[in-house]
C-alpha cells in the first residue's frame, strides 16, 4: 500500500510526502525529518507515520504540542485514509497519490501565501519550499528570483513565469511536459532544474544557482568598452557546444539559445546553458509574440530564420544558430542582426547576412569567424548538422591555436 500524507492548513499547505509501503515518514520541522515543515509551532521530530501491509500508523515522538487524529490527542494509533492529522498549525489528510501526470511534477500548492500582484511584490513570498529572496533577472517570459531552498538547505534560482504564458490547460500542460522532459538531465554544462510547480496564477521552476553573469551582461560591457578576445568567445563557444551536445544526446532541443540563457560562472569562467526546454513549453506564446506587431522582443536577433516561421521543424541546428549569433555578439559587441520595426527585425533575420566579424575586430581568427558565419548561415542544411560535427571543429581551431579546450 502506497499513501500520501496531503498538508491541507498550515505554513506548509499544498506540499506533500508519499509513504511507501514498509516505511517510516519522520514529520517534524527540523532537518533530521523527512517534512522539514517550516511551522514553529511543531517541534522538531513531532511524530512518525508507518505504512505496513494494510496497516498505518501515527505514533506522537514526545512533542510539545501533540499528535491530533481527528481532533482527538493520540500517542500510538491505527488510522486510515481520510482521517484528518493535526499537529501545531499544521494539518494533514491522509489519502491516495495521485496517479496523473502532474504529480511527479507540479505540486499544487493554491493555499500557500504569497501575494497575487506583480511579480516584484512575489519578493518574501514562498512558493513550494522556496522562499523568494529578491530578484536577479527579468525576461520576456517570466522574472528570475534568487531564492532558498528550506527543504534542502540550499541556494536556488526559481524562474516565475508572467500567468499569461500558462493562462489554459494547454500551455499548463505544455509547461508540465516540458518540465517532465528536463527533469532527468545531467550535465556540467546544463543549468541543472530541480523542481517545478504552480501556485494561484503562477508557474515556477526552480534551478541550480548559479553566481556569475549572463552573458546580454558582458555583451552591453563589450559595447561600451571594446569588444572581447576571440579566444575566450572560442572557450564560450566550447562550453555551450558542450551542452547543447548533451541535450541533444536526450534528444532535447533548447528552441531558445540566447545570451540571456547562458550564464558565465565566477568561480571558473565557464559558461552554463539555463531554461531549457523552457521555449518548448512557451511555443505558443512565443510564436504568437514574434507575429504581433508593435511588440519588441530583445531575443529575435538570437533566433534562427526558421524560428521565425510558423510550422516549420525545429532541431538541434537552429540551437547552433543561437550559438553563433551569440558568439558574433561577443565578437563585436552587437547582435548580428538589427532592425527599427518588429517587421524589419524579423525580415532581417531571414534575408540579412552579417557583417564579417573581422570587419568589425582585426583580431578575430579567420577560421574560427567562418565558424561563427556557417552556423549563421539562413538554411538549416547549410550549418553544422550536430553538436558533435561542430565540436570537432572547434577543437580543431584549438588545438591549432594551442588552447586549452578545458576537457
Amino acid at each position: 500500500m502506497k499513501v500520501r500524507l496531503n498538508v491541507v492548513a498550515g505554513p506548509a499547505r499544498g506540499r506533500f510526502f508519499d509513504i511507501e509501503n514498509g516505511q517510516i515518514l519522520v514529520v517534524g520541522r527540523g532537518e533530521h525529518s523527512d517534512t522539514k515543515i517550516n511551522d514553529p509551532s511543531v517541534s522538531r521530530i513531532h511524530c512518525e507515520l508507518t505504512v505496513q501491509d494494510d496497516m498505518i500508523t501515527i505514533v506522537d515522538k514526545g512533542s510539545r504540542s501533540g499528535t491530533y487524529v481527528n481532533g482527538q490527542a493520540v500517542e500510538t494509533l491505527s488510522v486510515n485514509k481520510g482521517c484528518s492529522i493535526r499537529i501545531g498549525e499544521t494539518e494533514f489528510e491522509l489519502g491516495n497519490p495521485h496517479e496523473d501526470e502532474t504529480t511527479t511534477i507540479i505540486h499544487p500548492s493554491e493555499g500557500v501565501p504569497f501575494s497575487r500582484g506583480a511579480l516584484p511584490e512575489l519578493v518574501g513570498s514562498q512558493l513550494g519550499p522556496y522562499t523568494l529572496q529578491e530578484i536577479i533577472g527579468t525576461g520576456n517570459s517570466g522574472m528570475v528570483f534568487r531564492a532558498f531552498d528550506y527543504e534542502k538547505d540550499r541556494g536556488a534560482a526559481v524562474k516565475v513565469l508572467t500567468p499569461s504564458y500558462t493562462s489554459d490547460d494547454e500551455q499548463r500542460q505544455r509547461f508540465v511536459r516540458a518540465m517532465k522532459t528536463m527533469l532527468p538531465v545531467r550535465s556540467d554544462r546544463i543549468i541543472r532544474l530541480y523542481n517545478a510547480g504552480k501556485n494561484g496564477p503562477y508557474c515556477w521552476a526552480a534551478m541550480q544557482f548559479i553566481e556569475g553573469e549572463n552573458l546580454a551582461q558582458e555583451i552591453e560591457r563589450i559595447g561600451i568598452e571594446g569588444m572581447l578576445d576571440w579566444k575566450q568567445v572560442w572557450r564560450v563557444a566550447v562550453d555551450i557546444t558542450r551542452a547543447l551536445s548533451d541535450a541533444y544526446e536526450c534528444k532535447i532541443i533548447h528552441r531558445n539559445v540566447t545570451p540571456k540563457n547562458i550564464i558565465r560562472r565566477k568561480s571558473d569562467a565557464a559558461c552554463l546553458l539555463g531554461d531549457l526546454v523552457l521555449a518548448k513549453a512557451l511555443e505558443g506564446t512565443l510564436a504568437q509574440q514574434v507575429t504581433q506587431p508593435g511588440q519588441i522582443l530583445g531575443d529575435i536577433p538570437y533566433l534562427a530564420p526558421e524560428r521565425t516561421k510558423a510550422n516549420t521543424v525545429i532541431d538541434t541546428r537552429s540551437d547552433m544558430y543561437g550559438l553563433g549569433a551569440t558568439c558574433y555578439a561577443l565578437l563585436t559587441g552587437r547582435s548580428p542582426i538589427s532592425g527599427e520595426s518588429m517587421t524589419e527585425m524579423v525580415n532581417n533575420v531571414r534575408h540579412q547576412v552579417p557583417v564579417p566579424p573581422k570587419s568589425i575586430q582585426l583580431a578575430v581568427d579567420e577560421v574560427f569567424q567562418d565558424l561563427v558565419l556557417k552556423l549563421l548561415a539562413k538554411e538549416p542544411e547549410h550549418r553544422f548538422q550536430s553538436p558533435e560535427k561542430l565540436m570537432r571543429e572547434l577543437l580543431q581551431i584549438g588545438k591549432f591555436n594551442s588552447l586549452d579546450t578545458g576537457f
